[in-house]
């Protein structure tokens, strides 16, 4: 097989042409871990410095809603500017890889929702 058709099955997106074979569907995969590991990080982060900072105050649920709006939107621009790289996230395993690896990237996001969830029940 030639890289040219690796390569094209690979970046076949809303297609399942990647699984063809196992460099294309490799390919593929890494083409979706990379973007969700940076992302998931600097979101994270970048939250991490804003709750630091205390710039919407020392109440949690802002900032887990500030987090979950976050996420929301850049799932969102991934469906305005990148609507073929999304449709595979819910159909195929690279898709729910990126999807998998991007909210876990993301531990402090899971941190504050069980620290709201622990100051509910008393």
């Amino acid at each position: 097989m030639n890289l040219s058709k690796i390569i094209d099955r690979a970046t076949d997106f809303g297609t399942l042409r990647s699984r063809n074979d196992l460099l294309s569907f490799t390919l593929q995969m890494m083409i979706y871990i990379v973007p969700a590991v940076i992302l998931g990080h600097f979101t994270d982060i970048a939250i991490k410095k804003i709750k630091s900072d205390n710039v919407f105050g020392k109440v949690i649920i802002n900032y887990i809603l500030l987090q979950t709006m976050f996420n929301i939107v850049t799932l969102y621009s991934f469906i305005l500017f990148l609507p073929k790289f999304m449709s595979e996230f819910q159909t195929t395993l690279s898709g729910l890889y990126f999807t998998a690896l991007y909210f876990s990237m993301q531990p402090n996001y899971i941190d504050m929702l069980k620290e709201y969830m622990n100051s509910l029940i008393l």
